[in-house]
């Protein structure tokens, strides 16, 4: 009898076991379900930190550009307010002159009237004895109040033009001080973002950098050989034989054209300054250079632009390729034009 409550008992040990260990094979209804081992505490905030930071750069990138080309195009504007302000000082100076002349016109002119202030004109008539002598004294007197009277009249129209001009003077330099703030602004704006995006890319995985290297296009090499010397102008292949040299070493610097960092404009500027060609330095405003073309009828030199508004800009040198400086993280580089994602926004033909 105890033999064989010890049997039983090792049987109901065993049935429960296979309950336990067999989990699938028993009855559905019945098996409780082992729970799915969840990631360690700080395995999953810094994935999604990760992928996050991915995104952010993209988004940080893409205002840099956008930011970076409306400071340029402030800048522009900065400087042709200063250019218009020097010259408005210039003829400041000149206006302050004739105003001088015309005031040291007046001194004399009342000067030579005060000489003739003592004797009345009727008592001259009679008492000369020489009338012809006095016809000539009345003929000048009379001379020196019209010429009194048209001098002042000057000096008053040249004294409010001055006025005018000196009034127009002092709203620009307001204007200008002003411009100065916002660019200052807009300034630390735009490095701020640029300070944002590299911490970004520091948190990154190695794979990460090169998905986003990859969505963008990667890089491509090339060759001054490549370029056709027989039909390409040889001011465009010494422009791009520049631009292509800089990609090994040169570095994306908004606001800048060499001679080793440069932002997108700043690159095709002093490319084309090289050989002697000069550009403005945004890429809003070269857009506007030379004539459009189709995205079919390239040719190596022709300046593209892309994004809406315009805001970045790279140039054509042949076989389907292009250099560009495409953003702080990747620099300089040469890509083929069909790997590139921005959106197309036309392309401009510099020389021919």
């Amino acid at each position: 009898m105890q033999a064989g409550r010890h049997a039983r008992t090792a049987l109901a040990v065993a049935a429960a076991t296979l309950v336990v260990v067999a989990g699938p094979f028993a009855d559905p209804a019945s098996a409780v379900p082992t729970p799915t081992p969840t990631p360690t505490p700080s395995a999953q905030p810094i994935a999604a930190k990760i992928k996050d930071a991915k995104a952010q750069v993209e988004e940080l990138e893409k205002q840099v550009s956008e930011v970076g080309e409306d400071y340029e195009v402030a800048a522009a504007a900065l400087e042709e307010n200063k250019d218009r302000l020097k010259s408005l000082k210039s003829d400041i100076s000149r206006q302050q002159k004739l105003v001088d002349t015309l005031a040291e016109q007046v001194r004399v002119i009342a000067l030579r009237q005060f000489q003739n202030r003592d004797v009345d004109t009727t008592v001259q008539i009679f008492t000369s004895g020489d009338p012809d002598t006095l016809l000539d004294r009345l003929s000048t007197a009379n001379k020196v109040d019209q010429d009194m009277t048209d001098t002042l009249a000057q000096h008053e129209a040249e004294q409010a033009n001055l006025t005018d001009m000196t009034s127009t003077a002092d709203a620009e330099v307001a204007a200008l001080a002003e411009q100065e703030q916002k660019l200052a602004a807009m300034k630390k704006d735009l490095q701020d973002k640029v300070d944002a995006a590299q911490a970004l890319v520091l948190q990154l995985t190695d794979q990460q950098r090169a998905e986003l290297e990859a969505a963008e296009g990667g890089r491509s090499t090339f060759d001054a050989s490549e370029l056709d010397e027989t039909t390409v102008n040889a001011k465009i292949i010494a422009a791009i034989k520049y631009a292509t040299s800089k990609v090994p070493n040169g570095q994306y610097v908004w606001g800048s054209s060499g001679p080793t960092g440069f932002d997108c404009s700043g690159l095709m500027l002093a490319a084309y300054r090289s050989v002697g060609i000069g550009l403005p330095h945004s890429s809003r405003a070269q857009s506007n250079v030379g004539r459009a073309v189709s995205k079919d009828e390239l040719k190596p030199g022709d300046l593209i632009f892309w994004y809406h508004p315009i805001h970045h800009v790279g140039m054509y040198i042949g076989n389907g390729k292009i250099v560009h400086a495409r953003n702080t993280r990747s620099d300089l580089v040469i890509q083929t034009l069909a790997s590139y994602p921005a959106p197309w926004a036309g392309a401009r033909r510099v020389i021919g």
